[in-house]
């Protein structure tokens, strides 16, 4: 079957070739920025080689310095994309470096049972740690001089033995990372040593950490030790550590490096939002409706569109700033009760207190704008509209003014239609009917700076409008109608106004139809 360009199915092959070859592209350019380096360990007594993935624009002599997450086992092409994958879409930080550490062979032989195992159960295992004081004393010191490496908030991953270390320097030494990856991690060896250790320091130690485990579905959950970890972590709840337990379903014990570094590193960042567009870096918590007026005890939808709310972002209703002990959002969509009126602060609490990130909405308890009946006259389908070509102000009368144009909005109605390239102010005005007793967001997107929105004869948009995120605002109406005005101010050379858009409870947005508008004979 041939399918034109405009086909639904064409272009999901389009989207999905393009995501495929982003996808390698963005591995290549890693390539690019990746280089090999080596120091003697005085520690080991021996050479360790290092592959370093830098990221794009890196600067060595900045003040910023860089997070770094250490890869035992060395890195592959899949973690280099997944890294910059998740970089791009604003679950990691950019001013990452990934380091991968190789492994040492000696007559033919990989050293990684010497260096990842905590206890001797043979003439090669046991080294667990003179690796890690390699690592603490070595390698670090040489990251952060030669490529500005963050003393504090980096990440350990490893997988099997790898995670077996992983978890063992998390329950020594907490505060040499502050996440911590464990995939499949093999802590069957030496007859569970790790689980029969793990309880006294998960009471005796310090954490301000993270700690992400994949295992296996079924036996391997059981026989790797994961399933034993998994049941201490619930039962003991450490202070200050947050953990996550993944069980992979239909993966090998190496395939779960692929899921599990990826779901590692977005576990390990949780509470982090990248920048967006419109927004001040210290405010990237996405909700709304920011302002409103909401009925005394009757709950109503506070809405956030960052991903997962629920695990990272805590609020408060009484305006104090929020912690780790303050309630966590719900889900993406939270109802809240107020008695009274209220400030609404969000954070967003992570391991890593310079991405937290804050929002702040404000209500107002107070009664249902009262509705009134269908006002004699009233015709369905569409606001009166008068258009006035020039430049105004908010002191002008249009009352004693001849409008350019006059007419009612149709289904199709485009204000923009009177000149791109004009400067005019159009008016719109007429009943909006409201079909039930709700709380109602009315909201308008991007391209509205100028624009004023009167209901119930009081204005509720125009005050706070905000660039790429436009402008909500909630209010309790009844079943009835309530007279609309709106007030749009086009500049030639801006962009163009977007439709209002409503939102009940529980409900979808959707663009006000001309079928709830009315207008006077």
């Amino acid at each position: 079957m041939q399918y034109k360009h405009g086909h639904p199915a064409a272009k999901l092959l389009l989207t999905s070739f393009l995501l495929i070859t982003g996808i390698f592209r963005q591995g290549m350019a890693q390539e690019q920025n990746t280089s090999v380096d080596s120091l003697w360990s005085n520690v080991l007594q021996e050479e360790r080689h290092i592959h370093i993935a830098l990221p794009d624009g890196f600067k060595p002599n900045v003040d910023t310095p860089y997070e770094v997450i250490y890869i035992l086992d060395g890195f592959s092409m899949f973690m280099r994309t997944s890294w910059t994958f998740l970089q791009g879409e604003g679950f990691l930080p950019k001013n990452m470096i990934m380091v991968g550490i190789d492994n040492t062979i000696k007559n033919g032989m990989d050293m990684r049972d010497r260096d990842f195992t905590p206890t001797s159960t043979g003439s090669v295992t046991g080294g667990a740690d003179k690796f890690v004081a390699f690592i603490k004393n070595e390698l670090m010191p040489y990251i952060n001089k030669k490529y500005r490496g963050k003393p504090g908030g980096n990440t350990l991953y490893g997988g099997s033995l790898g995670g077996l270390l992983a978890v063992y320097v998390l329950m020594t030494q907490p505060d040499l990372f502050t996440s911590y990856i464990a995939i499949d991690p093999a802590l069957w060896w030496d007859n569970f040593y790790m689980i029969r250790h793990l309880p006294e320091s998960f009471t005796k130690k310090t954490f301000h950490n993270t700690l992400y485990i994949a295992g296996r579905e079924g036996r391997p959950y059981h026989f790797m030790g994961v399933a034993p970890l998994d049941s201490l972590l619930q039962s003991v709840s450490p202070a200050g550590l947050e953990w996550e337990v993944g069980i992979y379903k239909n993966d090998t014990h190496f395939s779960t490096n692929f899921k599990g570094f990826y779901e590692g590193l977005k576990f390990s960042y949780g509470g982090f939002y990248a920048s967006t567009a419109g927004y001040p870096a210290s405010r990237n918590i996405l909700i709304k409706p920011h302002f409103g007026t909401v009925l005394k005890d009757h709950p109503f939808d506070l809405i956030c569109y960052n991903l997962a709310p629920y695990k990272n972002i805590h609020f408060t209703i009484d305006g104090s700033i929020p912690t780790r002990s303050s309630p966590k959002l719900k889900a993406d969509v939270t109802p809240i009760v107020l008695q009274k009126d209220a400030i609404i602060i969000l954070k967003s609490i992570g391991m890593r207190e310079e991405y937290d990130k804050s929002d702040t909405a404000w209500f107002t308890v107070a009664q249902a704008f009262p509705a009134i009946t269908k006002p004699a006259g009233a015709v369905q389908a569409g606001l009166h509209y008068s258009c006035y070509e020039g430049i105004w102000d908010e002191s002008t009368d249009f009352n004693k003014l001849t409008p350019k144009q006059t007419g009612i909005t149709s289904p199709d109605f485009d204000v923009t239609a009177f000149g791109p390239e004009k400067d005019y102010v159009c008016i719109l005005d007429g009943f909006i009917e409201i079909g039930r007793d709700d709380h109602y967001i009315i909201e308008m997107g991007d391209g509205n700076d100028s624009t004023k929105v009167y209901l119930a004869n009081r204005q509720i948009l125009g005050r706070h409008y905000a660039a790429s995120t436009g402008e909500g605002y909630m209010m309790p109406l009844q079943k009835g109608f309530y007279p609309i005005r709106i007030s749009y101010v086009h500049k030639k050379g801006v962009r163009y106004m977007e439709w209002l858009y409503m939102k009940a409870t529980g409900g979808d947005d959707f663009p006000i139809p001309t079928d709830m508008l009315y207008h006077s004979r």
